[in-house]
């Protein structure tokens, strides 16, 4: 199976379907440490980084899952519940429109 990760943090995803041979065809993270260690485990594996910038991605390989844990801070009262209209809960419509572009 060939997946895409966005979101992908320190990338919890290939660790756990590494083992089942599992491949990741990109990932999409924006902060610093988090990208750091996505470049010294996955050097091969792209980086995409801002998914809001996904329309200039060139994804060579089709993928069979997208994965993705988008912030939820929006949706919560640390977030004073701004739901979708904040940019972090934003990111989930981001996300649908990876899928939708991958399908």
């Amino acid at each position: 199976m060939i997946f895409g990760s966005v979101c992908s943090g320190i990338e919890a995803a290939s660790v756990a379907w590494e083992p089942l041979g599992w491949q990741a065809a990109f990932y999409a993270e924006i902060e610093k440490f988090p990208s750091a260690v996505l470049a010294h485990h996955y050097p091969d594996t792209p980086n995409f980084g801002d998914i809001t910038q996904h329309e200039g991605w060139n994804i060579e390989q089709s993928v069979d899952v997208l994965v993705g844990g988008t912030p939820c801070q929006d949706f919560s009262v640390a977030g004073l519940r701004a739901g979708l209209a904040g940019d972090r809960g934003n990111l989930s419509l981001e996300f649908g429109r990876i899928a939708a572009r991958l399908r």
